[in-house]
């Protein structure tokens, strides 16, 4: 079971950073229009998911460990602290930038997600255990 959330979690990270990417290039005016799709909606959404397979796999990983001196191995103590505080930190800042461009008037909309959603974009490339960072971890 590890292993499918492992392989869901690594393969949903692609459709999520194109998303993402998508959301800062487009022009939105779905709150002009209802019967567009919202794409950073349905973003947020992909990262929630994300994270909640994320919660369930940092409990179920053998990456994540609270041993005795476990921050002194790099790969425990990236999967245990830095990477699951990096991408919790980054939907808190997705979810602020979107709640709060709900509140703006139709011109500052795009602006304000964009802003968010590109802090939050460098926060889980920062985070993502590449496999040059020296993990073990494939690029799916």
């Amino acid at each position: 079971m590890e292993s499918i959330l492992s392989y869901a979690h690594s393969g949903l990270r692609w459709i999520f950073i194109i998303m993402v990417l998508y959301s800062l290039i487009k022009n939105h005016n779905s709150y002009a229009d209802k019967k567009t799709i919202d794409i950073p909606l349905y973003t947020l959404i992909l990262f929630a998911l994300q994270i909640f397979i994320g919660i369930i796999l940092y409990f179920l990983s053998n990456n994540v460990t609270f041993e005795s001196g476990f921050m002194k191995s790099a790969q425990h103590r990236f999967f245990t602290v830095e990477h699951s505080f990096g991408m919790i930190l980054a939907f808190i800042i997705m979810f602020l930038g979107y709640s709060k461009s709900r509140k703006k008037p139709i011109s500052y909309r795009n602006k304000t997600i964009k802003l968010y959603y590109a802090i939050a974009l460098i926060i889980v490339i920062a985070s993502i255990p590449w496999p040059f960072r020296g993990f073990g971890n494939s690029w799916f």
